[in-house]
């Protein structure tokens, strides 16, 4: 056999055996999938429907606070949420860790209106409220903002750009807010796939980053992806703020009883559970039809 028939032979049996591979690897790894072409005001809004803002929900958490030189601040919450006219209302009980006491609050979130917290005096025993609190107010004793926590809509980074980048192999949105606040801009980076945020960027107006807020571990709660883990960083400071969700129940029937002001009352000043997690009614079971 001659060497240039040799050769055609090895040839043939190396494109024979490579053409079915690469089309089986070819197939095993499809295109991905098109990002949507959307403004900075529908990424938001489908950032809120993944974080599932106005859903009612039944939860508990826990916040570590860390400042360098102060003591780590520790506390737990409970927490109800319910739709309420275009907007919602929460109460949570927070309690500090090693304080056998607790503090009882009702958050009222209106779209386009300042929020009003009604929180309960311990020494005057009596409900009172903090009117005309903003987004980018601080909540709670932690470096988390209202808004940061989606506590309220945060409805001036539904203003600005949009972007994909890419990182790692993986490919992102990114939607860039005009300047408010003291901020030069807020750039949101989400994953396209869930529309789950991945990290927030807070930059001043001289280009500098002055906070990073990611959101992490996520897990699927009642089939969707949700992040258990949020994480605030004060990069000027060192400050640290983590939020780790231990609970979460959405769509969970929540009587209106149990966000009035006078029925709290009552059951404070009874000593009874006013945020009671284990005391809501059993969903209903699911449609087998």
């Amino acid at each position: 056999m001659s060497r240039r028939r040799l050769h055609g032979l090895v040839l043939a049996g190396a494109l024979a055996l490579s053409g079915p591979l690469a089309l089986a690897e070819s197939a095993a790894a499809p295109a991905p999938a098109e990002i949507p072409r959307l403004d900075a005001d529908q990424w938001s809004t489908r950032v809120a429907e993944a974080l599932r803002v106005h859903a009612p929900l039944s939860a508990r958490a826990r916040v570590r606070v860390e400042r360098p030189g102060e003591p780590t601040l520790e506390f737990t919450f409970d927490m109800l949420r319910q739709p309420w006219r275009s907007g919602t209302r929460t109460v949570f009980e927070m309690q500090e860790e090693g304080d056998p006491r607790s503090i009882v609050s009702e958050l009222v979130v209106e779209p386009g209106e300042p929020m009003v917290n009604w929180y309960w005096d311990l020494q005057k025993r009596r409900w009172l409220a903090v009117k005309g609190l903003l987004a980018t107010d601080p909540w709670a004793d932690s470096d988390f903002r209202h808004e940061d926590l989606w506590l309220i809509d945060p409805s001036a980074r539904r203003r600005g750009s949009v972007r994909e980048v890419e990182e790692d192999g993986r490919r992102f949105v990114e939607v860039h807010s005009e300047p408010y606040h003291y901020y030069g801009r807020v750039e949101t980076r989400i994953d396209p796939e869930t529309s789950l945020p991945v990290r927030i960027r807070f930059i001043d107006v001289t280009g500098a980053p002055i906070r990073e807020q990611r959101f992490e571990s996520v897990q699927l709660v009642d089939g969707r992806p949700y992040p258990m883990v949020i994480r605030l960083r004060e990069l000027m400071t060192g400050n640290q703020s983590v939020l780790t969700w231990e609970r979460l129940e959405f769509d969970r029937k929540i009587p209106p009883s149990f966000l009035d002001l006078s029925v709290l009352h009552d059951r404070i000043t009874r000593g009874v559970d006013p945020v009671p997690l284990d005391a809501l009614p059993e969903p209903p079971p699911p449609d087998q039809t």
